[in-house]
Parts: C-alpha cells; structure tokens; sequence
C-alpha cells in the first residue's frame, strides 16, 4: 500500500515529537548529575553533529554536499535557530518556575500560526482556529502548576525562546524544501554546536571525566532528542503547512508528562489527564479536517 506525503509527514513530526518530549528526562537527569545547562546544551550539539558527521562519511559521502547558499542559511538556522531558541529557554528556566518556562515556550504554535496567516499564504482556517485554541487550552489543563517569577526578563526570554523558535519552523519549512533532511540536520546542528560551544565555552576535556550517568544522558539526547526529531521535523515540514506541523508538535508535552510518570513516578491529576485527552482530540481533528494535497 502507498502511503501518501501527507500521511509520511504526519507520522514524521509525529516521531519527531516523541523523540523531543524525551528532553526533559534527559535534562533532569544530566542536571542532577552535576552537568551546567551550558555544559549539556554544548555537549549536547557536538555530539549529534560528530555523529551525524561520521554515519555520511562512512555510508553516504554524496549527501554531505551542499550550495554555499544552503549551507548559509543552515548556518542561520542553527545560530540563531537552535542556539538563540536553546539558550533563551534554559535563561528563561533559571528566573521563572520550570511549569511557567514550558508554557510560554509552548505558545510557539499560536505564533507560528500568527506568521503564517499575515506573512505567508498559509490562511488559517476557523477549524484550524478552533482546534488551535481547543489545544491551547489541553496545554494549560496539562501544565498548570506552580507558576514563579523571580525576574521578569526572564518571562521575555521564554516568549523569545518560543517566537525564535517559531520563526525557526516557518523558515526551514520554506527554505529548506529541496534540502535532504539528513543534509539539513548535518549543518543546522554543527554550526548550533559551534555557537553554543562560543556562547558557553565549556572545558571539552572534562569530557574524559565524565560518569556513566552524564555520558548516558549526553548520548541519549543527542540521539533520541536530537538528530531524530530535528531530521523528522525537516522531513515533515517538506509535505505539511508550517501551522500543522507545529501543532502537531504538541505531542511532545503529551509524550513528556507520560514518561514523567514512568520514569520519575511523578503522577498526573484528573485535570493533567483531561488536558492531554483534549489535546489528543485537537490534534486528530485538525489532521482529520484538512484534505490530502494531491500527489
């Protein structure tokens, strides 16, 4: 059976979305562990790129070039993409309540929408409306927690982090259309683990000293939380509307809160519950209602 671009896109993001709520068991893991958010993020990146590097030299040398135009704006991407969008996020995490930093962070599909209906001729429809807001509201059910401010250009730094990465969407759908995925993710994650590493000059050579524990969670995160979903998220945004994609994303909370259960025994109230049941239900609508593109 064939299956249609449109569906291999949403099963794409849909993958890309699982991989990425594993950050946050990653995270707490290598915090707890000693490693600085400057540490992890730049290890984080210098991994996936050195991985990634490695695999197509080895099986797919071909796939490694690209125009000095691509490559330039893969370099835009993973600057001021990955890296600005990365380090807004942890900067907003240290001044506000980790609850409060993911939902300003997760306001990225209303902006993504936003761009797309005045900046790009993707209009939103009033089901796509409906089923943003019916989401929206899932998302606050699902996080809604304890909610601190301790310095407000924090709270700038979360909405930062969420419009950068929101324009980060909408670009690589546009500008990366012809890209390979793999291709793309190779130079997107490099030229972030380059600006990372500058912005947070960490000391490489404690790499050697690091425990089983951080290297497992640097090695999970970049695998599972990086090169897959990043490649995923590309590919899926090469047969799906930049606003779909985004929403679609909002599996990941979803993803996030179960494996917060599983694996921390954190346990989720009746309204958590609720939350992610009604963004389930979103989701599937806003997929349901939109017409396949013809091949």
């Amino acid at each position: 059976m064939k299956i249609s671009p449109r569906l291999r896109g949403i099963i794409e993001i849909s993958i890309g979305s699982v991989g990425f709520g594993f950050l946050g068991i990653f995270g707490k893991i290598a915090f707890q562990s000693g490693l600085s958010v400057g540490e992890f993020l730049s290890y984080r990146f210098t991994l996936a790129a050195l991985l990634i590097w490695i695999f197509l030299l080895l099986f797919k040398p071909d796939w490694i070039r690209l125009s000095k135009k691509q490559i330039f704006v893969a370099a835009m991407l993973g600057i001021f993409g990955y890296a600005f969008f990365s380090t807004l996020y942890f900067k907003a995490v240290e001044g506000v309540s980790v609850t409060l930093a993911a939902l300003l962070l997760y306001t990225y599909p209303f902006w993504v929408n936003i761009f797309s209906h005045f900046f790009t001729h993707d209009k939103i429809s009033r089901k796509e409306a409906l089923c943003l807001i019916a989401a929206s509201v899932g998302l606050l059910m699902l996080l809604w927690g304890h909610l601190e401010v301790n310095n407000f250009w924090a709270v700038a730094a979360g909405l930062g982090a969420a419009i950068s990465y929101a324009i980060y969407v909408l670009l690589s759908g546009r500008l990366q259309k012809t890209v390979r995925p793999i291709t793309s993710s190779l130079y997107v994650i490099t030229f972030g683990a380059l600006a990372l590493s500058a912005f947070h000059q960490p000391h490489f050579s404690d790499l050697l000293k690091l425990t089983t524990t951080q290297a497992t969670s640097i090695l999970g995160i970049a695998v599972i939380s990086t090169i897959i979903p990043l490649t995923m998220e590309l590919a899926a945004l090469q047969k799906l509307k930049s606003s779909e994609v985004a929403l679609l994303m909002m599996i990941e909370p979803i993803t996030a809160a179960l494996l917060g259960t599983w694996y921390f025994h954190e346990t989720l109230s009746l309204r958590q519950l609720c939350g992610a049941l009604i963004i389930a239900m979103a989701l599937v609508a806003n997929t349901l209602a939109k017409k396949p593109q013809p091949e």
